[in-house]
């Protein structure tokens, strides 16, 4: 098989890029493999605190500081001199003015690529990772055979990436060496590697750096970052020059003319291997478009080192979002199949499975892990039931049943502690079969936003999803038994009870399930997308009208392009906006906000009662749009529930993506059998 080429499925033009204030809406974001990351916006300048050329994870994959902020780049051709980048300042005012130069921006795979127009000549930059440098790479490549000059302003920070700095920036100490500096500030070591040319030492406060996203999340939205040093070099045409930026000591072996070609073709040939091993592993992904293809390596992202605190060997999991989300079980478990095992990555599913098999505490894995590198939370009562999930899908797609094996008793464990009962009052009802939550203020549910102490989606009782995948649970975990030679009757006899018991949820009214049982009565009533899961999951406890009734009721009530609303807009609940204060968007959260993982099970759901593959994909289709948008090449965590359904919240989510991927090869699977089947007989 030949190598497939990069997607570019990402391309803004010039006259959009005229506009800072619309295109800065846009950002691009790179995973550094352990947590840390980098992240712009298509004109340069920073739209929030997250953005910054080196996020370095401390502790990966959490304790993430930010340190080499920015890049300010001009050009000059000895008689006049230009700016390449801009910067958005708290007055209002974008200066300087280098978007007016930028030609195009796009995305080659992951990699972003501005190209520049002036007078007669044609340029260049690329921004990347090389993981072995752990150093963010930019590139010069002058098209015209006119020499030029590149003078570059760097700015650097020290402070926990949830930060904002708006004192005075304490300016680090610079040491030059030649083509390298070192930058020291309480007791850290940065270093920055240059084309031959000439550094210089600033040290000077840069204020007002000004945030649209933080303003619009009612946070900061102004800081000040020091100057720490200015770079100028000879641009000779068709040789790649430019600066790596690091938090090691470095000093490469090789010049930066052979290193950074040399490492930039290493970035795109690692995207190239990722698309290449998804068809080998599903044939499907060789007929999947250029924005499937673009999530392909955008996945990627979230899978990321942890070591393993109780082996000390360094295994994997998947972030929930970028910036600001670390690790949490459910939105790993839910992601897992799209990112890892649709994609081939066995291995890497396996790291994860096992990984969190040695956290499970009462039959619980954990909800999320701090930033501060602290021990795990356990408050949530859907976590371990979608690892039951991701388990049973691994052995289905990887046929490793050495690995089955060897977790089997931790899926013992958490079937054993939901029938006897376990923390948050989190057990199975022995009447009823069904899941039920007890007198916890906890938020348990993935509905988890609180205000002042306050849940605003309370879900004690019975919430639908849990019995969901309660039932789905239990189904794969007696196949597996099977192949486990293992006795399986205890799983059906478990799984039969609770359909029996799931029909309470079907609403008399023929609006879909009941969201809740046995709860608070105003909030059972209301109409939510978590009983598609009852529909996409592969074993279903409803009868065909039933399925039928709960995919009109989402239809009509919640299916937008980008996902399902998380509350009926006839609710007299609902918030169609996610805008305002943390306050005003924590009680928006869950109160008709759109959430794109959830597109991917709608589709799934879709097929499961109709049988048209093809149209389910189409559902798929109306998200495609959107990695123009936002975090560029990827799916955000939210939109508004009301039109045009702006994306909010995080602009990179794992399960966003992760769901989408998971639905798009079940359903091409789906069509490609068709296709090979042919027409029936007498067609």
């Amino acid at each position: 098989m030949t190598s497939p080429s990069l997607p570019r499925i990402v391309l803004l033009q010039r006259d959009s890029l005229r506009d800072p204030g619309f295109s800065e809406r846009k950002e691009w974001w790179l995973s550094m493999g352990d947590g840390g990351y980098l992240s712009g916006t298509p004109v340069h300048s920073l739209s929030r605190g997250y953005n910054g050329l080196a996020v370095f994870a401390v502790h990966p994959p959490v304790g993430r500081t930010l340190y080499w902020v920015k890049w300010d780049g001009f050009l000059s051709d000895g008689k006049e001199e230009i700016p390449l980048t801009t910067n958005h300042w708290s007055d209002g005012s974008f200066s300087p003015s280098g978007h007016h130069h930028i030609e195009s921006f796009s995305l080659e795979g992951r990699l972003p690529h501005w190209t520049y127009r002036w007078k007669e000549h044609r340029f260049h930059i690329r921004i990347w990772f090389d993981p072995e440098l752990r150093a963010t790479c930019l590139s010069c490549v002058l098209d015209t055979d006119v020499p030029l000059w590149m003078t570059v302003k760097l700015y650097v920070n020290n402070r926990d990436h949830h930060g904002i700095v708006q004192e005075e920036p304490v300016c680090p100490d610079v040491r030059i060496e030649g083509n390298r500096a070192e930058l020291f500030r309480e007791g850290k070591k940065l270093s920055v590697v240059a084309s031959p040319g000439t550094l210089r030492s600033e040290r000077v406060s840069y204020r007002d750096f000004y945030y649209v996203h933080e303003r619009e999340r009612g946070l900061k939205d102004w800081e000040n970052h020091c100057h720490a040093l200015t770079l100028r070099w000879n641009l000779e045409p068709e040789k790649e020059s430019g600066f790596i930026l690091t938090d090691r000591d470095v000093s490469p072996a090789d010049a930066l003319e052979i290193l950074l070609p040399r490492s930039r073709e290493a970035f795109q040939e690692e995207d190239r291997r990722r698309l290449l091993r998804a068809g080998l592993r599903q044939g499907a992904w060789e007929l999947a478009p250029d924005w499937i293809r673009q999530l392909l390596l955008t996945g990627d992202s979230f899978v990321v080192d942890r070591r393993d605190p109780s082996s000390g060997t360094m295994g994997k999991t998947i972030m929930a979002g970028f910036p600001w989300f670390a690790d949490w079980g459910r939105d790993t478990m839910i992601s897992l199949p799209g990112l890892l095992l649709a994609t081939g990555r066995y291995e890497e599913a396996r790291l994860i499975l096992l990984s969190f098999s040695r956290t499970i505490r009462n039959g619980l894995i954990p909800n999320f892990f701090p930033e501060d590198a602290g021990e795990p939370f356990y408050n949530t009562a859907d976590a371990s039931l979608w690892y039951l999930r991701a388990a049973s899908l691994y052995g289905q797609f990887s046929q490793d049943y050495a690995t089955l094996r060897q977790i089997y008793p931790v899926l013992l464990e958490i079937v054993s502690s939901y029938l006897e009962g376990t923390d948050w009052g989190i057990g199975i009802d022995p009447d009823d079969g069904l899941v039920r939550i007890g007198e916890s203020e906890q938020p348990l549910t993935w509905m988890d936003a609180r205000v002042n102490g306050l849940t605003i989606t309370p879900r004690r009782g019975k919430p639908v999803e849990l019995s969901a995948l309660w039932y789905n649970g239990l189904l794969g975990l007696s196949a597996m038994a099977d192949r486990l030679r293992e006795d399986s009757r205890p799983f059906r006899e478990e799984a039969m009870k609770t359909r029996a018991g799931f029909r309470r949820f079907v609403r008399s009214d023929g609006k879909g399930l009941w969201d809740l049982l046995d709860g608070s009565g105003l909030e059972s009533e209301q109409v939510r997308p978590n009983q598609i899961l009852a529909l996409s999951l592969e074993f279903t406890p409803l009868e065909e009208e039933a399925r039928q009734n709960v995919l009109d009721t989402v239809r009509e009530h919640l299916l937008t392009p980008f996902g399902l609303r998380s509350l009926s807009p006839a609710s007299p609940a609902y918030v169609g906006s996610y805008t305002g204060s943390p306050l005003e968007r924590d009680r928006a959260y869950h109160q008709g906000t759109v959430w794109g993982w959830l597109l991917g099970h709608y589709a799934m759901a879709r097929f499961r009662v109709y049988g048209d593959a093809l149209q389910g994909l189409s559902v798929l289709d109306g998200i495609s749009g959107h990695l123009q948008d936002a975090g560029l090449g990827g799916i955000s965590e939210i939109f508004d529930g009301d039109a045009p359904h702006l994306p909010r919240g995080c602009p990179l989510q794992a399960w966003s993506v992760g769901c989408t991927l998971e639905a798009w090869l079940f359903l091409q699977s789906r069509v490609s059998e068709e296709h090979r089947a042919g027409p029936p007989p007498g067609d």
